[in-house]
């Protein structure tokens, strides 16, 4: 009996022991996996793309009331083409629905690779009036700064209310490293600036150029995700 309590104080070191190893070797999650696993309240994936939404879209992906009102003003003039992009659409469906369906990237970032061109170093919005076929730009695959944007300025818990028109307006405006590296006015930070106003009073087309994107992206969105259109 004289030999029970060396037993257990034998048990009890044993068992310190084999806790002590659990507690070093244990796996913690590493950075990468914990950012992964946040959540973020990324409104983009939520929008119906429907007349009668366009509106509170456009002022969901951060324009203002006014350019809201014109960028669906805008669609008017698309109404008469229609029948033509439906058909684009259709015959192409293989190639853009994962640019106006649900995707790896929303709307209005992968619809960039098809409906903005780039000419000796200068992006413009394709005109629709001139539209027969969609292709994809080789300027965008050649960037490759669009998913990097989306997720900067999307993906975040302090997410800006005109967080999709800068990062559009970075993209238009060939300035992605830019806004990426937080330059003025894509600076995060407290300080820095921020915000379309300071960007367009430097850069007067990118209103413009803002507007006619968002417009044909809306309403080649809302012809894709009709009862019959390819997003169904």
């Amino acid at each position: 009996m004289m030999f029970r309590p060396w037993v257990v104080a034998g048990l009890l070191i044993v068992g310190i022991l084999v806790n002590a190893a659990l507690l070093v070797f244990e796996r913690l999650p590493t950075r990468e996996v914990i950012e992964t696993s946040k959540k973020y309240d990324e409104p983009l994936r939520g929008l119906q793309y429907l007349a009668g939404s366009r509106r509170s879209n456009f002022q969901v992906m951060g324009l203002e009331f006014e350019m809201a009102e014109a960028a669906a003003g805008r669609i008017s003039r698309f109404q008469q083409r229609q029948a033509r992009f439906l058909k684009m659409l259709d015959e192409q469906a293989a190639e853009v629905v994962d640019v106006f369906c649900p995707g790896e990237l929303p709307q209005p970032y992968a619809a960039l690779a098809y409906l903005v061109e780039e000419e000796n170093g200068i992006r413009r919005v394709i005109d629709a009036g001139t539209l027969t076929r969609f292709e994809r730009q080789p300027w965008y695959d050649l960037d490759g700064l669009t998913p990097r944007l989306y997720e900067h300025f999307e993906l975040t818990e302090s997410r800006k209310a005109e967080a999709s028109l800068m990062a559009v307006s970075a993209v238009l405006l060939s300035r992605e490293e830019d806004a990426l590296s937080g330059r003025s006015p894509w600076s995060l930070g407290l300080v820095g600036g921020w915000g379309f106003s300071r960007l367009s009073s430097k850069e007067p087309r990118i209103q413009v150029l803002a507007i006619e994107y968002f417009a044909l992206m809306h309403f080649l969105t809302e012809l894709a995700n009709t009862q019959t259109g390819i997003c169904s």
